[in-house]
């Protein structure tokens, strides 16, 4: 022992091998030190490529033109593909492919592996990715429609899943007359998918974007205004199914909440037409008095339900109404409100309207 201790002072920064022969062979430390990192990287980058996550959903990724294998590193990390960009740049350089990843949208998943990861980018996309852009105010059937004409998913499915499936507490409606439990929170936005999606990932897509875009401070909003999300819901449900211009929405919610402080119906036509097995623009008499939980005009208070799914401004006109005293309101030819305070007024911009 005191032998190697000399030789190490006499050598310095140096190990010593000892051999059979006694023979001594010296290797530089920083040879020793840089082999030992490169084994330590090499188990840790191995086990972040062959080690999967715990989680399946399906992430649509764009890498574009230019990017460098950094920023699809990043990107992939930012999605919670991979465990760590870093750990990815290098397994590219390693294997020389932080030049060969293609270009386009691919459809991954956070179950992957870095090297599976990485493997999918070298052979390019090989899923099309449908886009699909679903309109503010649209029903659960017409989503339902639409999603299948892209052939995104199958109608029935949504369907099926629309009138039982809560994926939030707050999504909960327990009244029997209900229609679809998730109308009103089916968020209208721009969404991408692969054909043949499972629904219920096109409803948690829809349904998480609503939980976000409604966000504390909404929410809190609605606390202070005494309102709870289904009502906030249904509530803009109906701004969003009379208002064509975003003027009219916080007077058309400021209406409909005079009228509930009277115990006034709200007698909305929107709601008519939601209970109809098929709809028209122009709403009867005879159609005032149809047989359903639905028809605001001859149920007091709100309707069980929303009648289609709003967008963000038909739910901060809701938060945010701009306060009158108008009971009435009547679009022209152009969808542009005339308000009045009372029946008689009312009657006069209808016939002036006509």
């Amino acid at each position: 022992m005191s032998d190697i201790l000399q030789n190490i002072e006499k050598y310095g920064k140096k190990i010593f091998l000892y051999v059979k022969n006694d023979k001594i062979f010296s290797i530089p430390l920083k040879y020793v030190i840089g082999v030992f990192f490169l084994f330590m990287l090499t188990v840790l980058i191995g086990f972040h490529s062959i080690t999967p996550a715990d989680d399946q959903e399906q992430i649509v990724i764009n890498v574009k033109p230019g990017m460098r294998t950094s920023q699809i590193a990043e990107l992939l990390k930012d999605k919670n593909i991979i465990y760590h960009d870093v750990y990815f740049k290098i397994l590219a350089q390693l294997k020389g492919l932080d030049k060969g990843m293609k270009v386009g949208e691919y459809v991954l998943h956070r179950g992957m592996s870095s090297t599976a990861v990485m493997d999918e980018l070298i052979k390019g996309p090989q899923t099309v990715v449908i886009k699909v852009t679903v309109p503010e105010g649209y029903t659960v059937e017409q989503i339902a429609d639409l999603l299948e004409r892209k052939k995104i998913t199958s109608k029935q499915d949504f369907l099926t899943l629309a009138k039982k499936y809560i994926p939030y507490e707050y999504m909960q409606n327990s009244d029997p007359n209900v229609k679809y439990k998730l109308e009103g929170y089916l968020f209208p936005d721009t969404y991408e998918f692969i054909e043949d999606t499972p629904a219920k990932k096109v409803i948690d897509a829809m349904t998480g974007e609503f939980d976000k875009k409604i966000d504390a401070s909404l929410r809190e909003r609605a606390k202070q205004m005494n309102l709870s999300m289904h009502e906030l819901v249904v509530m803009a449900s109906l701004v969003e199914a009379e208002a064509k211009f975003n003027e009219d929405r916080p007077l058309i919610a400021q209406v409909f909440f005079n009228r509930l402080k009277i115990n006034m119906p709200l007698q909305s036509d929107t709601t008519i037409q939601y209970a109809m097995i098929e709809r028209k623009e122009n709403v009867s008499i005879k159609d005032t008095k149809i047989d359903s939980p639905y028809n605001t005009y001859i149920h007091y208070g709100l309707p069980p339900g929303a009648v289609d799914n709003p967008g963000i401004a038909s739910v901060r006109a809701v938060l945010y109404p701009q306060m009158n005293d108008y009971l009435y309101f009547v679009a022209d030819s152009e969808g542009h409100n005339h308000y009045s305070r009372t029946y008689q007024e009312h009657l006069i911009n209808v016939n002036n309207i006509e």
